[in-house]
């Protein structure tokens, strides 16, 4: 499941990453569907994992962020096994690796969750959760289901949407309540996932390889039973079908990804080429999870506590990013997707919090454009977005032709070209352009919600 997330996530976002790290991704899918269970093939997926993370920053999903959290505790799982002689001791992996992924999903869930706590979400005419219920239902043409855009709907799938988040990372810590939270969650997430015109399939994909997780123990066994009696079954038409089978799906896994990586596929292609097998897949988990559940009686035990100190440095990096949007450290991926939350020069609509604790003064320096030549930055004129002083920097450092009047501090500045003003168009540290990512800001109210990156962020 972890491989296919991430041909999923490679098919969600085809052009972001560079080819060579991409078609690094594609050899460690290969690796995994053809050794599952081989700790060192699934180190070598993390691994290419990690670099897509950083090669795709700043334009970087949520999801997979909180992937690259995971991957980065898979490898240090797989080196620790390597160090003490056990690289191919997929128990002593799982002891390892398993606790961690746990307390990341639920500390990523957790945030995710919590920002959607703030005024605009519940605000039925700007809720993220209003727009994609419109956007879904119309993209797969059961418009109907809006009832005209009823209000007392649309509040509902606002409360509702506000409730299965909250409840879940309660349900799947409960050991009584941890099988409903798990299908709650797929079930949740594998709706989200149907919109066709805007895609949700690479991070479901990634939350449903986390979530299956908190199943019984004997989940694994469940599966694998299932899947030798399907081999067995096989067999008796001859003995290499089943392994012709494996190698044949292995095949295509790698075909779609290497047709990715050789931008065979237009967007669109690549979104339609993952949307229809996904929900195929959707129904299957959640069709498994269910029957596990069932047949198993007892509530799951599973364990959250890691397997050393060490290993914890992973979720409380995962808690420390959901943590930034407040500190105002930065606006973007910190797990406050979709939520219309603002955190801006130390105000937020959040119900929770009053007031940010700012430690930097970035949203303190807005810009807002005016006129300008180039067509990115012109959506921020026409929609009423302003930009940080930074991001326009990074922006334009690339773009020094472009000709540009903008609002900064109270004070209108025309200029023909954008180097005429050397300030700005002067480089920002890659690194901090990667990490420290902030969004553009709403200047209406209440807040807006965002579907798209824009040009300069």
């Amino acid at each position: 499941m972890w491989a296919l997330a991430a041909l999923w996530h490679l098919l969600g976002n085809p052009t972001i990453a560079p080819a060579w790290s991409q078609a690094l991704l594609v050899a460690g899918v290969a690796a995994v569907l053809l050794r599952p269970g081989a700790p060192l093939a699934l180190g070598g997926l993390a691994a290419a994992g990690l670099v897509t993370v950083w090669e795709e920053a700043p334009f970087l999903g949520n999801h997979w962020l909180l992937a690259g959290f995971v991957n980065l505790g898979i490898l240090a799982a797989v080196l620790t096994g390597v160090v003490r002689g056990r690289a191919h001791d997929r128990f002593d992996l799982a002891n390892r690796v398993l606790p961690v992924a746990r307390l990341s999903l639920l500390g990523f869930y957790m945030f995710a969750a919590f920002a959607k706590l703030n005024g605009a979400f519940f605000d039925r005419s700007v809720s993220c959760a209003v727009f994609y219920f419109r956007e879904s239902t119309d993209s797969v043409g059961v418009t109907g289901l809006q009832l005209g855009g009823a209000a007392w709907l649309e509040h509902l799938v606002i409360f509702a949407t506000a409730a299965v988040e909250m409840s879940v990372p309660i349900l799947l810590v409960m050991r009584r309540t941890r099988r409903i939270g798990v299908l709650v969650a797929l079930g949740f997430h594998a709706v989200l996932a149907i919109d066709h015109a805007h895609q949700f399939f690479d991070f479901s994909s990634v939350l449903f390889a986390l979530f299956v997780l908190f199943l019984p123990a004997t989940a694994g066994a469940w599966v694998g039973e299932r899947l030798g009696s399907a081999r067995a079954r096989l067999a008796l038409r001859g003995e290499r079908v089943p392994g012709q089978v494996h190698r044949a799906l292995v095949a295509v896994a790698v075909l779609v990804g290497m047709l990715v990586v050789l931008d065979v596929f237009t967007r669109s292609m690549a979104l339609e080429v993952g949307w229809w097998p996904w929900q195929l897949y959707a129904l299957a988990v959640i069709a498994a999870a269910w029957r596990i559940t069932r047949q198993e009686r007892a509530a799951p035990s599973i364990r959250l506590a890691p397997h050393h100190a060490l290993f914890a440095v992973v979720p409380l990096l995962v808690v420390a990013n959901g943590l930034t949007p407040y500190l105002e450290l930065k606006t973007g991926y910190g797990w406050n997707m979709y939520a219309n939350l603002r955190t801006v020069d130390g105000e937020t609509n959040h119900y929770l919090l009053p007031r940010t604790l700012p430690l930097t003064d970035e949203q303190a320096d807005l810009v807002e454009i005016v006129d300008t030549d180039d067509a990115g930055l012109a959506r921020y004129a026409a929609t009423d977005y302003a930009l940080t002083w930074r991001s326009l920097r990074t922006y334009l450092s690339d773009r020094p032709d472009v000709r540009i009047t903008y609002v900064r501090d109270g004070r209108r500045v025309s200029l023909d070209r954008a180097s005429d003003d050397p300030d700005l168009v002067r480089p920002v540290p890659a690194w901090r352009d990667k990490v420290q990512l902030f969004r553009a800001v709403d200047l209406q109210e209440p807040e807006r919600c965002v579907p798209y990156w824009g040009a300069a962020r």
